[in-house]
């Protein structure tokens, strides 16, 4: 008969394993927003896989579309204009004959994010983020990413 110890001794035998297993389930999030209409933006990097999600806050998303880090398009620039520099990062999902482009723009002091979706290569909607709802970490993944150029 197992004693109270014995059960208290396997819990924590099993609870050192978990550090492994939450590790192979590991989600990072990229990205996120929300837009004016309550909608919100979601790049998350669960198991080598990066994740795009789109839909009503709290709510099942409209859109998921998974894919591998080659499976995507990223880029970063770097224009200089009169009023100083920008840093831009751009990464691409592609799904079908659409492609979700996440941009994430720094002007000085000033941040802002949004996703532009395309059919087709013509533009057909802009999700502008509420600049207070931005969390992003683009930087610290488009340059794992293949680029355009």
């Amino acid at each position: 008969m197992p004693t109270f110890r014995n059960a208290l001794l396997s819990f924590f035998a099993v609870g050192l394993l978990s550090p492994i297993a939450i590790a192979s389930t590991h989600t990072v999030t990229v990205f996120q927003c929300v837009n004016k209409n309550q909608k919100q933006v979601n790049i998350s990097l669960v198991n080598e896989q990066y994740i795009y999600q789109f839909g009503k806050l709290n709510q099942k998303p409209d859109i998921v579309i998974t894919r591998k880090p080659e499976q995507l398009e990223g880029r970063y620039l770097n224009p200089k204009g009169d009023t100083g520099t920008a840093q831009i990062y751009e990464m691409d999902f592609r799904n079908g004959n659409y492609i979700y482009t996440i941009s994430s723009s720094y002007f000085d002091s000033k941040h802002e994010a949004q996703v532009d979706v395309y059919q087709n290569d013509k533009l057909l909607t802009t999700i502008n983020c509420l600049p207070n709802t931005i969390v992003d970490n683009l930087s610290e993944h488009i340059f794992d990413l293949p680029s355009d150029h």
